[in-house]
């Protein structure tokens, strides 16, 4: 053994570890180490990491909706929460709209007939086999509604009150063969009456019947109420003359009037409850 670290062998293995620890010391003096063992670590890490993400990817495709459904359940409840809020929101707002809507009408026909008390009503009921187009309204004796009242809205005349009970109404419109009114044709100053009649309501049309034979109404003339009777107030716009026919009799003429109202789609009407004149009317 005493010979071998007397060797010339001994001799050239010390000075190989010599340079390699003074290689070891220089590289830690200068930072030339780290690299080397951060790439090391990362050629070890890098297939570990690798695999541990493909399970936690296979886990939560597998296993996510049960491990996350805690959170999803309560992000569901919030959702529906949210969605009926707005809900209720978007109600309230139409709700408030439709009735600054029917304020504004009803202050405009108000401005226009001073002497007139209006009650705002609701159609909350069509009967879909009525070929009349008659309605329920919200309205009835509570509110001061009574049989035979004008119904109307800002357009013109829609019908009148036929029955009333304390809360609720019936209307029949003007398309109705059992509603008779008092009429004027505008430019002329020709009366008739204005009634339904079956094939006319089809067409959501009604008659202007009883015309002289010698009128000079024509298409395009404007029909208002007469006022005659003090049942319905005088001014109120009925529609137009559409065409001109001669009664079967030959004794007078008739016309075809378009309402001027919305008979089948009015939503809001007003109900005329006084008007001026009203108390001279026959029973």
């Amino acid at each position: 053994m005493k010979d071998f670290f007397q060797s010339t062998r001994f001799r050239i293995l010390l000075t190989v570890f010599a340079l390699l620890f003074a290689f070891l010391l220089r590289s830690i003096y200068t930072g030339g180490l780290m690299p080397f063992v951060t790439s090391l670590t990362g050629m070890v890490m890098t297939p570990f990491q690798g695999f541990t993400a493909s399970v936690s990817r296979w886990a939560d495709e597998h296993f996510g909706v049960y491990l996350h459904a805690p959170e999803l359940q309560a992000e569901n409840d919030a959702l529906r929460e949210e969605n009926r809020r707005l809900t209720e929101m978007l109600v309230d707002y139409e709700a408030y709209r439709n009735e600054n809507e029917q304020l504004r009408e009803f202050l405009e026909i108000k401005e226009r007939n001073e002497d007139f008390v209006f009650e705002p009503a609701t159609v909350v009921g069509r009967s879909p086999d009525d070929r009349f187009g008659s309605f329920t309204i919200d309205v009835g004796t509570r509110h001061g509604v009574s049989v035979r009242d004008p119904v109307v809205t800002p357009d013109g005349l829609i019908g009148i009150v036929k029955e009333v009970s304390e809360n609720y109404s019936k209307v029949s419109t003007i398309l109705d063969v059992s509603v008779d009114i008092g009429a004027v044709d505008s430019r002329t100053l020709d009366t008739g009456i204005v009634t339904g009649t079956v094939a006319l309501a089809l067409d959501g049309r009604c008659k202007m019947g009883f015309l002289p034979r010698e009128s000079g109404a024509a298409a395009g003339d404007p029909v208002v109420t007469s006022g005659i009777g003090g049942l319905l107030p005088k001014g109120l716009v009925i529609g137009e003359i559409e065409e001109i026919g001669s009664e079967s009799t030959g004794l007078s003429l008739y016309a075809v009037i378009k309402p001027a109202a919305d008979i089948t789609g009015a939503k809001s009407v007003l109900v005329i409850t006084q008007f001026g004149g009203q108390e001279e009317a026959a029973p």
